[in-house]
Formats: C-alpha cells, structure tokens, sequence
C-alpha cells in the first residue's frame, strides 16, 4: 500500500469502528452477520489491511449503512463539487478502480468505473434499490439474473439492484462507465 492507500485504510477501519460501536456490536457479532472472519475485521478496524469492495459491502449491510458512507464521512449540503482531482477512489480488484462521484450523506450515489482491458467485477452483488448504468466508453458485458446484455458508449440499462448484477470488460480497450444509484448501495 501506498501512502494514500494507508490513509484510506486507516480512515475506513476508524469510519467501521465507529459504526460498529455506534449500534452496539461486537466484532464477534460482525464477523458471523457478515461471514468475514473477526481476525479480518479487526485488520480492517486497525486500518492494516483494505477490504475488496465486496468485502466492505457486506460489513456496511450488517452496519445499517452503505460502502460509500464508510468511506466519504461528510455532511450534507444544498450543493457538492467534487472535482476528479479531489475524489476519492477505490480499487475493485485488479484491474477496476472505481471513483465516487458524491459526498456525503445523500438519496443517490454516483460511481465512476475505470476497467482495463480483460477486468471484471469481483463476483455478483446485490443490494436494496435501483441502479442505473451509463457506458462513457469502450464495450462492457454485464449480467443481471442470468441475462447477458452488450453496452456500448452511451447505452444504458436500469434495473432493481437486488437482483444479482456484474460487470465484465471481454475487450482489449479500456471501458469507462457510471452506477447511479438510490438510495445508495455501495
């Protein structure tokens, strides 16, 4: 890890922590709601070690809050700019980073995608809500309840986020493409 990376991690098991103690759970508790190991999480509450995001998303579901919560603690206001030089950024595996677009506590997230050529989504997930997906650039494969759908630069597919959705970049090009979703599922 870098030193940037170490922050995160750092920020992110102090943000977990907090949560956790806020409504009363072990790590014990945790560990068994979320079938992450309490070793695991306590590397992840000491900021030693960075979950993948499906990781974090399972320990943000057991918290009553969402992956992007954890990571951007701020407070809401009328109007948010976030520049691409001020967002924060998550890596989703190897070759995926995947960079938050909002801030704060709000109804809606938005998620921009960079996957390098061959990349893919760490496996499927689900949560609570609607997501809307909106290909930039480059060709990705994406797969919801078993139906494969190709998207191209401005395609777009909309659907209910509980059914188990991913993402896969088959091609040799780099793809570009944003989750927007409510309430906020990552």
């Amino acid at each position: 890890m870098d030193d940037d990376q170490r922050d995160l991690a750092r920020l992110l098991g102090a943000s977990i922590r907090a949560a956790r103690r806020a409504i009363q759970l072990t790590l014990t508790d945790v560990a068994a709601r979320s079938q992450l190991s309490q070793p695991f999480l306590s590397q992840i509450e000491n900021g030693n070690v960075m979950p993948s995001v499906i990781n974090l998303h399972r320990i943000a579901q057991v918290l009553g809050t969402t992956a992007h919560d954890l990571l951007e603690q701020g407070t809401r206001v009328d109007a948010t700019v976030i520049h691409v030089d001020d967002s924060s950024s998550y890596s989703l595996g190897p070759g995926a980073v995947m960079r938050f677009c909002t801030a704060g506590s709000r109804s809606m997230a938005c998620n921009e995608v960079i996957a390098d050529p061959r990349s893919a989504a760490e496996s499927p997930t689900s949560h609570n809500g609607e997501e809307l997906l909106y290909v930039i650039s480059g060709r990705i494969r994406f797969v919801i309840d078993d139906a494969e759908h190709t998207l191209e630069p401005g395609s777009t597919i909309y659907y209910t986020a509980s059914s188990p959705h991913q993402w896969f970049n088959d091609t040799e090009d780099t793809a570009k493409f944003l989750f927007i979703c409510t309430p906020p599922g990552f």
